[in-house]
């Protein structure tokens, strides 16, 4: 499986540059319209089988798989908007509109899981049983199959350009995989005439759901606000600028981060006796090679090392 996974990565890599931004787009694109027809395809088929059967898990799961192709939607426009440079009106980009639209479809999604919550209540108080189905069973175990592909497919791409947005949307996938799982087992619930299991079942999907939906919040809220930067990133931001020849030391160093686009600033001390032209020199070497390799906009200041 492992093999498979990495095949189909490489295979949409095509062997080209992935550290340039025009690349990281393209594979965005990529993800995100694997993801959209994949979960079309389930979230009509769970939909036709769940009103067919009366099973509230299985329409509860539709609205899941349904909501993941709007995820993915966001996922596209994240890419498109955070590609775009800054200008005039928005000197750091446009990366964090992604971060506002995950924030909408957030409130969606707790809104969808609140209503399935009641729909469920309510077929448990009135005795509403699912009719049993062959067809249930197999769009249960497919969408299992389906979603743990996509999950890979969506989790190795995203490792592989480096995107908390196509690694997030794996994680959507692999969550409706387990509620799928949940669906199965109140379908085979059905077959055993235990007509509870179907609405409890559809409890426990609408927690993922509403779950997903704070989870996205969450981290759009924080993003927003503005996160420290991991100690990788901070590590490799160090580690390039002592790697210009004339830099002795790093400090003061700042990550803002818009999406795609991110703003660094940071202080490297050189030697005092330096002139202010060789100063200003390593300055933009620093300033150079950390764009270059981080797709950022650098802003580095010199302070003179007393000896």
């Amino acid at each position: 499986m492992k093999l498979i996974d990495e095949a189909l990565v490489k295979a949409a890599a095509g062997g080209r540059d992935i550290s340039l931004p025009e690349e990281r787009l393209r594979l965005g694109y990529i993800g995100g319209w694997v993801s959209i027809m994949g979960n079309a395809v389930l979230a009509l088929l769970k939909f036709v089988i769940g009103i067919a059967t009366g099973s509230v898990s299985m329409l509860a799961n539709a609205v899941h798989t349904a909501s993941d192709i709007v995820t993915s939607i966001v996922v596209i426009i994240g890419f498109k908007i955070s590609s775009k440079g800054p200008d005039k009106k928005h000197p750091y980009g446009h990366g964090r509109v992604e971060y506002l639209a995950g924030l909408a479809v957030a409130v969606a999604l707790v809104g969808v899981g609140i209503g399935f919550i009641w729909d469920a209540y309510r077929r448990l108080a009135g005795g509403v049983a699912m009719q049993p189905s062959a067809a249930a069973v197999a769009v249960a175990l497919g969408s299992i199959l389906v979603k743990e592909l996509m999950y890979r497919f969506a989790g190795n791409l995203g490792r592989l350009i480096g995107s908390e947005a196509l690694i997030a949307d794996a994680w959507h996938h692999r969550s409706d995989a387990l509620t799928s799982f949940l669906v199965l087992i109140a379908v085979c619930g059905g077959y055993l005439n235990i007509g509870w299991i179907d609405p409890v079942s559809a409890f426990i999907v609408a927690g993922f759901i509403i779950y997903t939906g704070g989870e996205i919040a969450y981290s759009a809220g924080d993003k927003l606000i503005g996160i420290t930067p991991s100690t990788e990133l901070l590590g490799s931001l160090e580690e390039e600028a002592l790697g210009v020849e004339g830099v002795m030391d790093v400090h003061d160093l700042e990550v803002h981060d818009y999406g795609m686009y991110k703003s660094v600033s940071m202080h490297i001390k050189v030697a005092g006796g330096i002139s202010l032209h060789q100063a200003h020199e390593i300055t933009h070497l620093v300033q150079d090679r950390l764009e270059e390799r981080f797709n950022c906009r650098a802003i580095v200041h010199p302070d003179p090392l007393s000896d």
